[in-house]
Parts: C-alpha cells; structure tokens; sequence
C-alpha cells in the first residue's frame, strides 16, 4: 500500500507540473484519508440532492486532478489532448477501454461524450489499482448495481 501511496504523490507531483493553473512556487498534497473525506461529502451531496443525475460527482482539484464518485455507470468519453490516470481509493467498477462511442457528441474542444463503449476491453478495478487511459483511447467506468467507485484522477495534457 505504500508504494502506492508513493506513486500517487509522484502523479499529483507531475499534475501540478503539468497544470498552468499552479504557479512554481505553490505545491497541493492530498492523503488517501483526505480524499475519502471529501468523496464521503460528496457521497452526501448525491443522496441529499434533488437532482437524480447527480451522481456520478467529479470535484475539480485543480486544473489536473479531479476526485470522482460514482454510483452509477458514467458517460463514455474521449479526450484527444489529455491522458487520464485513475487512482482507485474504495469500490469496484469496470473499465472499459477502446472500441467505438455510441452516439458521440462533441462536449468541448477535443471532448468527446456518449452514452457508451462499444466493442472495447473490460479490466475490473478494485482499491489501490491503478489505470493509465492514453490520450485518444475511449473509456467508460461501469459500476455494479448497488456499488461504488471512488477514483483519484490525473490530466496529463499532450503537449
């Protein structure tokens, strides 16, 4: 568990090196217990909201790390400037990577939405895995009727 712990602060390391949003001097660290009180809020949030699709909840750190919580399938996407790696910290879900977006909608510059991954390989997370998405690649995160998945996610920008 330490070495994962050492390789999540090397992630957020290279995140904030890679964000414009910090400046050189400003350093953020987060520890695992941080972040499942800030996901146990949120967890919170979605089950006092009125809003039905308010989960799954993604709280923007800063300009490169994003807490999610789900406890429910999120939407497919794409991203054709930015990798994704996922730090899973509680619960279980599948990802699925590759094959074609069903009905694709651009959302933002190179930000690609769609309600699923067709034809793409299935790799099932648990606590302290770890997923590098590369820029390009299409993904979905599944979760299990009546579970959960907390997830630490980094941008890392193509550049």
């Amino acid at each position: 568990m330490m070495k994962l712990y050492a390789v999540l602060a090397a992630c957020v390391g290279l995140s904030l090196l890679c964000s414009t949003a910090v400046s050189e001097t400003s350093a953020v660290a987060y520890s695992r217990q941080e972040l499942l009180e800030l996901a146990k809020q949120m967890r919170e949030e979605a089950k006092n909201s009125s809003n039905p699709e308010a989960s799954p909840i993604e709280k923007h750190l800063d300009a490169s790390t994003i807490l999610a919580y789900r406890n429910k399938d999120g939407k497919a996407e794409l991203h054709e400037q930015a990798a994704d790696v996922f730090f899973v910290l509680e619960g279980a879900a599948t990802l699925v990577t590759g094959g074609t977006i069903a009905n694709p909608a651009t959302t933002a510059p190179g930000e690609i939405r769609g309600s699923a991954v067709q034809q793409g390989s299935r790799r099932d997370l648990k606590e302290g895995d770890i997923a590098h998405i590369p820029a390009g690649v299409s993904h979905q995160v599944l979760v299990p009727r009546g579970g959960s998945f907390t997830y630490f996610v980094v941008k890392v920008p193509l550049k």
